[in-house]
């Protein structure tokens, strides 16, 4: 971000922040950064990887560097794909607060559109848990950020696979495949050799978001009484069981 535009910025600025009386994070903060950024990789050659990717004239400018062969890469989140700001409502609701802001209605379009197209290469969390009472404060002195790991897959199976944005297939490589690749980590597959990092999912696992269903302490999301659609039953990590039959191993089992 450019800190000097963004400064104490609470939410994104426009409609939102003039509701709501709280001091606005321009778009603009986040676009002139990467502008810079990919200004920088041209200069240099090195690659540079966007994170949590906002605003549709961000994703242009990374989809602009793409087809001018730089090497340049970035992320969307699960919040940023299905909230808006004009979900930020007069409670004041802290678990909308997050960084980069919730933005407008027409950039979560442009963010679902990059997903189809290619120009977003991976979806993250961003995961930012909270304990209850940091974020059960005014809206300005709450910390940013939402839980994330645990309804990151369900919201993607049932909104972006389940609403024909992307398919299956798309999704496991941004979610598994690509980031592994970006960050140059070891490739994992399914054939003799390869170490087990795997997650086991039942894509009609039908449930929905409650807070005492977290295995995280912490509950700062506002995904609370959505009913999803895929879950995760099992999970190996480096070769050994951490998750089976949806419950997490009180031990890891080799």
């Amino acid at each position: 971000q450019d800190e000097g535009l963004v400064g104490a910025g609470q939410v994104n600025e426009g409609e939102c922040s003039t509701r709501l009386g709280l001091l606005g994070w321009p778009a603009e903060g986040e676009e002139l950064e990467i502008m810079r950024d990919i200004a920088l990789c041209r200069l240099t050659g090195c690659h540079f990887h966007a994170q949590h990717v906002t605003t549709a004239r961000g994703l242009e400018l990374i989809r602009a560097a793409k087809a001018e062969g730089l090497p340049v890469t970035c992320e969307v989140t699960p919040h940023h794909l299905l909230l808006d700001d004009s979900m930020v409502g007069e409670d004041y609701d802290t678990n909308y607060k997050v960084n980069p802001p919730l933005r407008t209605k027409a950039d979560v379009a442009a963010l679902r559109a990059g997903l189809a197209d290619g120009t977003v290469d991976a979806i993250v969390t961003d995961h930012a848990p909270h304990a209850t009472y940091e974020k059960d404060r005014e809206f300005e002195l709450a910390p940013f950020g939402m839980t994330g790991i645990e309804t990151s897959l369900g919201l993607m199976l049932t909104h972006m696979v389940g609403e024909g944005v992307i398919g299956l297939n798309r999704l496991v490589e941004l979610m598994a495949v690509n980031p592994r690749t970006i960050l140059r980590d070891e490739r994992v597959a399914i054939e003799p050799g390869s170490i087990a990092d795997l997650t086991v999912i039942d894509p009609d696992a039908e449930w929905t978001v409650a807070k005492d269903d977290f295995c995280s302490k912490a509950q700062n999301t506002p995904f609370v009484g959505w009913n999803l659609r895929g879950r995760a039953t099992d999970v190996f990590v480096g070769g050994y069981a951490t998750m089976e039959d949806g419950v997490v191993c009180a031990t890891v089992k080799k």
